[in-house]
């Protein structure tokens, strides 16, 4: 399993704008629960710069590059807001990561 955090910066005085495409965002490209599971649609704080969105995504075995797709779709959606940036982090999980060096996850 891939896991995607998304990180978006924007300046504050563009917040609406951001929040009006992302509205159209969502219409256009709809969860797509046969590529990925939403963990966390969108989390959002302030800080000295502006504002910072992100969103957690595990992506379904064998989808990372249809995740991909219309991940990079839907960004440069918002390319032609003046002082948007995003940045896409993948992730191992740890049941995942701990095996490379002889280890085993725990259970919980």
């Amino acid at each position: 399993m891939v896991l995607v955090v998304s990180t978006s910066w924007f300046p504050t005085s563009k917040s609406a704008e951001v929040g009006k495409k992302y509205l159209e965002v969502l219409k256009q490209f709809p969860p797509d629960k046969t590529i990925s599971k939403v963990i966390v649609r969108v989390g959002v704080r302030t800080t000295p710069e502006g504002m910072k969105a992100f969103t957690i995504s595990e992506v379904k075995e064998g989808k990372l590059k249809e995740f991909m797709n219309l991940a990079y779709k839907q960004i440069l959606m918002y390319s032609e807001i003046e002082g948007y940036r995003n940045d896409m982090e993948f992730y191992m999980s740890g049941a995942e990561a701990l095996p490379l060096v002889g280890l085993e996850m725990p259970e919980l």
